[in-house]
Order: structure tokens, then C-alpha cells, then sequence
């Protein structure tokens, strides 16, 4: 009898039950590790206002992507933000509202304006770089904000010598309106009043404004309201440093992992709302409170305008830091001390941001 035929199955038998036996131990020390999430604890993402920007970030909520990319995200809309759309006909869940004065609520992440960041930073005389916050990428690096008006308003000449609506100092609709004014070679001192704290639709239902720069959410419950838009700014291309994916420096530096899990959950979330209406809608609702059919649908049509690949403003900061700072060579910062594109160029230039799109193309990306 060939004993090599009689003893040569029986090892590989035995051979086969030690890899498996193995491979089944390995599977359960590894297990627990993938199940675990990348960054321990909760996560709060404080987004600065109730808008189209923010929207990719509640729709990687409900869609799971946070917790797929190892992160455990809860976005959070400030109290002051909703009780400001609220007066535009949005309603907020309260569950959806961060409370200012938890001091538990240790702030990591956010999806805000880093114009107001950089316009505060630059009207500091003290300041010194490094910024306590950096932008990682920006949703839009044009503005795509429109003007409303009442009809008496018929072109925007007729702007001049009028009351303009905006939110406060600093913030987006401020340094929109100061682009639009120097476009129109306007005086802001002193050809136009700029309002604060009236970026709403009930300021122009009240008649406390003749105009109003909106953003897209704005922009559309005012087209709900019956006030015709006067003029799309994205007609100009005027840069902006809007809402943007920033992060702690600190807990940057500590968490580079879970920074890049952050952005790229951010461009997954962009690309499936682009290409998913029915589960953005489902958002809307949830949200936003937009059970109308028809605002759902102008305002999804503004949603597909967002950038698909989120750099960071580049103009935009420049454009900020000399509206508010007089930024020239004397200032300490420079537009690098703001923003990190190091984890977008990273998504962008391995292909991975193209290949969320049909035909492996992400759509086309306005001027920086």
C-alpha cells in the first residue's frame, strides 16, 4: 500500500481545520475592531445656520454614511439659526437643536461660514495665527445667493437709496451685499442701508426691508411668499467663502483619520443627493418641515448646483480678509492660515470623488 496516498490527505485535512480554525480566531479579533467606531464617543456637528449648505450633512445622517466611514456624527442646527428660519416658514425639530449652554457639548466639528470665521479673525488687532479653526472644504466657492424685493422694486437700480436685508457683521449676506454694492459702484455708507438681523422672509412680509439677499432655502420659501426675484448672483460669479467643512485645529491634529472620514462622507453625501431626489426629499420633510411639493422641488433644483468637489475657498478668504482687514503684505495671516486641502486633493486626485458619479465623471466645478 503507497502509504504516501493514505497519509498525505490526512495532513492536508489537518492542514485545512489549523488555517480555518485560524482564520476564524482572526475574524473574531478583528471583528470587534470594525464594528467599533474610528473616533470613540459622540461627535456633535455644530452647523451655523438652516440652509442648502448644510443639508448634505443631515442627509449623511439619515442615510447611515457617518457610521459606515467610522464616525459617530449628530448634527446639531443652533438655536439663534432656527429661530431665524423659522420666521421664513421652516419648521426645525427640537431633537435637531443644540442647547449653547450645555458645557458637556465639547465642539469638534462644523459646517458653517468661514467668512464670519476669517472676518472676525481679521478684525481682532491681537490675533495671531494659527487659527483656532481651519476649513477643510467649502460646499460652494461662487455665490449662488439671489436678491428678492417687493414688486414696487423693478430692476436693481432701483436698489439704491433702499434698505437691505442681511444677518449680521461679517456674515455671508453682509459681505454679499458689499460685493454687490462695489459692483454697483454704490457707496455702502451712504447709497444704501444695510439692515442687520432681518435675513428673513417675515422682515420683507413687514415691510422693515425692501430687499432681501437670500441663500437657497431663503430663496425659495420668498418665491413661496410671492416675492419675484430681482437678480440671481450667480449671474456675477463673485467669490465667496461660504459655508464650509471646518474642524478644531487641536482635535485635527489629533484625529487626522477621522478629519478625512469627516470630508469623505461629505462628498459621498453630495454625490447621493444629486443622484437620490426621492431620499433627499424624505430629508427635506424630516428636517426642514418642507411638505410642499413645489418648495421641494425648487429647492432641490438649488441643492444640484452644489459643488461636487468641496475645495476651499481660495478667493473667498482672500476676498474676506480684505473686505474686513485691509488685508495687504503688513497682515500676520495669510490665506493658508485658514483652510487644509490636503484630505480633498487626496479624495479628488485618487479618483475617488469622480467615481460617486454615472460614467466615473463628477460633474463640473465652478472657478475657485
Amino acid at each position: 500500500m503507497n502509504s504516501y496516498k493514505l497519509i498525505n490527505p490526512i495532513a492536508y485535512r489537518q492542514l485545512f481545520r489549523y488555517i480555518y480554525s485560524m482564520l476564524g480566531l482572526l475574524f473574531l479579533l478583528i471583528a470587534p475592531v470594525q464594528a467599533q467606531y474610528m473616533h470613540d464617543g459622540e461627535l456633535i456637528l455644530r452647523m451655523g445656520d438652516v440652509s442648502a449648505n448644510k443639508f448634505p450633512f443631515i442627509l449623511a445622517k439619515d442615510q447611515g454614511m457617518y457610521k459606515k466611514n467610522g464616525l459617530n456624527v449628530v448634527p446639531k442646527f443652533s438655536p439663534g439659526s432656527v429661530a431665524t428660519i423659522n420666521k421664513s416658514g421652516i419648521e426645525v425639530a427640537p431633537e435637531n437643536i443644540y442647547d449653547p449652554d450645555d458645557k458637556t457639548i465639547e465642539f469638534t466639528l462644523y459646517v458653517g461660514g468661514s467668512g464670519p470665521m476669517i472676518a472676525r479673525v481679521m478684525r481682532t488687532p491681537d490675533a495671531e495665527p494659527p487659527t483656532e479653526r481651519v476649513v477643510l472644504g467649502t460646499t460652494h466657492h461662487v455665490s449662488r445667493w439671489r436678491i428678492f424685493s417687493g414688486p414696487e422694486i423693478k430692476s436693481l437700480e432701483d436698489l439704491k437709496g433702499k434698505r437691505l436685508g442681511f444677518s449680521g457683521v461679517g456674515a455671508v449676506s453682509h459681505n454679499y451685499w458689499l460685493n454687490f454694492v462695489e459692483h454697483m459702484g454704490w457707496d455702502p455708507h451712504t447709497d444704501v442701508t444695510l439692515v442687520g438681523g432681518t435675513l428673513n422672509v417675515d422682515s420683507l412680509k413687514e415691510g422693515k426691508i425692501d430687499a432681501l439677499m437670500g441663500p437657497e432655502l431663503h430663496g425659495t420659501m420668498a418665491l413661496m411668499n410671492d416675492f419675484p426675484m430681482l437678480a440671481d448672483l450667480g449671474d456675477y460669479g463673485f467669490p465667496v467663502a461660504g459655508s464650509a467643512l471646518q474642524v478644531n485645529r487641536k482635535w485635527y491634529e489629533k484625529n487626522p483619520e477621522a478629519a478625512k472620514a469627516f470630508v469623505k462622507t461629505g462628498v459621498e453625501a453630495i454625490a447621493f443627493m444629486k443622484l437620490n431626489k426621492a431620499e433627499a426629499e424624505k430629508t427635506m420633510i424630516k428636517w426642514y418641515g418642507m411638505k410642499n411639493q413645489e418648495a421641494r422641488d425648487l429647492f432641490y433644483t438649488e441643492l444640484l448646483k452644489m459643488d461636487s468637489k468641496p475645495y476651499p475657498p481660495y478667493k473667498g478668504t482672500k476676498m474676506i480678509m480684505q473686505f474686513y482687514g485691509g488685508w495687504d503684505a503688513r497682515t500676520k495671516f495669510k490665506p493658508e492660515d485658514f483652510y487644509d486641502d490636503t484630505i480633498i486633493k487626496e479624495l479628488d486626485e485618487s479618483g475617488y470623488i469622480d467615481s460617486l458619479y454615472p460614467g466615473g465623471k463628477a460633474p463640473a466645478q465652478p472657478d475657485q
